[in-house]
């Protein structure tokens, strides 16, 4: 598998092959596997051959022998680097790659040492070499903060922009939590999600990325899986199931570095986080060990997604602890509201073919987003709904234009709830909140701070 540090030099060579002119040390011997030996090697001949301003990933894709997938991989999340910050990164990774030297051989040395109580003077020669060589970075490569720390005005014109594996709801080379209470359909939603990934179609109406999808099962039963594959239709996406051997492993188990084999660039998905380790999910400490490890999976590559699972007392809180959410990059939370009304249903069960669900962002590195759904097993789960809330903001926009116009929240919450038939004082204070965001009203400040609504000017 390819590190991260090799990953993000062939990217930057792909966008900008011209920094071949700046390093004298690249070489094929410094990546460690095969692909990315392959991707170097054909990223040479391109060069060599055409001098191109860039280098187009299906070309290179064709002449390396590789998987569009893959090198699609390299340039996510890249960008166009000056050569001496490229200069730095390669010699990291020779830094990297003397080190491992220097590693092997003294194991080597201390083997036969114990073996036959003899050393081999040349192989201390060339462990004393390489730790020379080593020295040599290190001098070279100390901290320089002009040459390291950059202003925000040059952060400003880097042209790097964060990729989605599906756009707006699940970034790439991330960690996403999609928690909901259990039975209201997350297995339906994260089944369909990777579908639509795996052959880059649309998922509920928003364009996805396409790449290999792995769906880790620690939860279903395996003629459940079967039937719902069948009624999705699903062809592509690669199931690793309990019942496989050997199965999934633990995420707190040596043996967890399994994943690191998987296809590079891959949407891991883990139904579910809790069933996926032997910790408790309640210790901060159980949880960080978990989390850093699906971190260091994420800085391999790949896209992450976790189903989780609330508490009873709430469909709005995950289980466990707040460990997940803070070492998670985007949460996503999946519940079910009474249609034609604020009120959200908060009992469990079924999936219900009557009722709205909305999937919405929790907390996130990213932009907030949310969508409204309907269930429908026999169509394939979930599928777009129509915005509940849209004769609420009507009404009020109304309202506020007409004779609400400069009244307070307390006064046009009143009047909303006797209007439109209750419901829970919160919910109308999000749904003024939501009508001001999207430009449905605007708002001042009256005596002593309230807030007035008027129409958009």
């Amino acid at each position: 598998m390819s590190s991260a540090l090799e990953r993000e030099i062939l990217g930057q060579l792909i966008l900008r092959p011209s920094l071949f002119e700046s390093c004298d040390h690249l070489g094929p011997s410094l990546f460690s596997s095969p692909d990315s030996r392959k991707a170097y090697e054909a990223l040479t001949e391109i060069w060599e051959e055409m001098r191109p301003e860039e280098v187009d990933r299906g070309v290179l894709a064709q002449k390396a022998g590789l998987g569009a997938a893959f090198v699609a991989s390299l340039v996510e999340g890249n960008f166009r680097p000056d050569p001496a910050t490229f200069i730095w990164r390669v010699r990291q990774l020779r830094r990297k790659r003397i080190s491992e030297r220097i590693l092997k051989l003294a194991q080597d040395e201390g083997q036969l040492l114990v073996k036959i109580g003899e050393i081999d003077s040349a192989k201390i020669q060339e462990i004393l070499a390489s730790a020379r060589e080593l020295e040599g970075l290190e001098g070279r490569g100390g901290f320089d903060p002009g040459a390291t720390l950059m202003t925000g005005t040059t952060l400003q014109t880097l042209q790097l922009e964060a990729a989605w594996a599906v756009e707006k709801l699940v970034p790439a080379r991330s960690i996403t939590v999609l928690h909901s209470p259990g039975g209201l359909g997350k297995t339906w939603l994260a089944l369909a999600l990777g579908n639509a990934v795996s052959r880059g179609e649309r998922f509920l109406g928003l364009p996805t990325k396409q790449r290999p999808v792995v769906y880790v099962d620690f939860e279903n039963p395996l003629p459940l899986l079967v039937e719902r594959t069948r009624k999705l239709d699903i062809r592509d996406v690669l199931f690793w199931h309990l019942s496989a051997s050997p199965p999934p492993p633990r995420l707190d188990t040596s043996e967890y570095a399994l994943y690191r084999r998987l296809p590079a660039g891959a949407l891991v998905i883990f139904d579910t986080l809790r069933a996926a380790h032997s910790g408790d999910e309640n210790s901060s400490q159980d949880m960080a060990l978990v989390m850093g490890r699906l971190k260091e999976l994420r800085e391999l590559g790949f896209d992450i997604f976790l189903i989780h699972h609330t508490g009873k007392a709430s469909e709005r809180v995950y289980k466990g602890s707040t460990a997940i959410s803070d070492l998670a990059d985007h949460v996503l939370k999946l519940y079910r509201s009474r249609r034609g009304s604020l009120e959200e249903v908060q009992d469990e069960g079924e999936p219900d073919p009557d009722a709205t669900f909305v999937l919405a962002t929790g907390k996130t590195r990213f932009e907030q987003f949310h969508l409204f759904l309907s269930f429908n097993p026999d169509a394939g789960g979930f599928q777009l709904a129509e915005d509940p809330h849209l004769e609420g903001l009507e009404a009020l926009a109304g309202y506020i234009a007409g004779p609400g116009q400069g009244k307070n929240q307390g006064e046009i919450i009143d009047w909303a709830r006797e209007t439109l038939g209750g419901g829970r004082r919160r919910n109308f204070v999000a749904l003024l909140n939501r009508g001001e965001r999207e430009g449905h009203w605007q708002t001042r400040r009256g005596f002593k701070g309230s807030k007035l609504y008027e129409p958009k000017s």
